[in-house]
């Protein structure tokens, strides 16, 4: 593979990383700031605190932790980009199985941080303070990041196994050094997202209280 046919693959899969962005953020585009505590109800279920006497009932919603799983998804990924950039080096440096073993080892990394990603939106309800984008939108964000997730994963792998099998070599990378590229692309696309969508919200509304 030529260095040309190398970037232009690198740049189609930023490609189809933005347009899962545009299309998850396209139908919140125009509306107003969000106003007033938020909540997400994961796994369709709510915990629900009954007053039998007045008949009231009230969302019991465990207030978003900033240090809690995107947190703990943000180092993983962080852990996944250093391991796919030792990858690359080890790969210029022909130690060929130390590549494998580097690039393995971002891909467990990310699958990693991807499941608290998950597990934030699916493990029940979160109240999120004033001052943070509307749930709804931070959830198709998730998703879409998801997406681009999964297609760096895959290619990835396919990387990976070629380079076990033989078919892949130093004089003949097939797109190694991209596909790994693109994997700290991913885990990079993650970390900003977390520092300016949660991070900083969480933080500018602690100090705000």
């Amino acid at each position: 593979m030529s260095r040309k046919a190398a970037l232009i693959g690198f740049l189609l899969l930023q490609v189809i990383a933005i347009a899962l962005w545009v299309m998850a953020i396209q139908p919140y585009l125009g509306e107003g700031p969000v106003t007033g505590q938020q909540i997400w109800s994961g796994r369709g279920f709510s915990n629900i605190s009954s007053n039998f006497r007045s008949g009231s009932q009230v969302v019991l919603a465990a207030p978003f932790q900033p240090n809690g799983a995107l947190m703990w998804a943000t180092l993983l990924m962080v852990g996944a980009a250093g391991s796919a950039i030792g990858a690359i080096f080890a790969f210029r440096r022909s130690r060929l199985w130390l590549a494998v073993g580097l690039a393995a080892l971002g891909l467990a990394l990310g699958a990693g941080g991807n499941w608290f990603i998950a597990d934030q939106w699916l493990s029940g309800d979160t109240s999120f303070p004033e001052g943070f984008l509307n749930v709804y939108l931070l959830y198709a964000i998730s998703q879409a990041f998801n997406f681009q997730f999964f297609i760096g994963f895959v290619v990835l792998v396919i990387s990976i196994v070629l380079l076990i099998a033989g078919v892949a070599s130093k004089q003949r990378p097939l797109g190694f050094h991209v596909v790994a590229l693109n994997w700290v692309v991913v885990a990079i696309t993650w970390v900003l997202t977390y520092l300016a969508l949660y991070l900083t919200p969480a933080l500018a509304a602690g100090a705000a209280a």
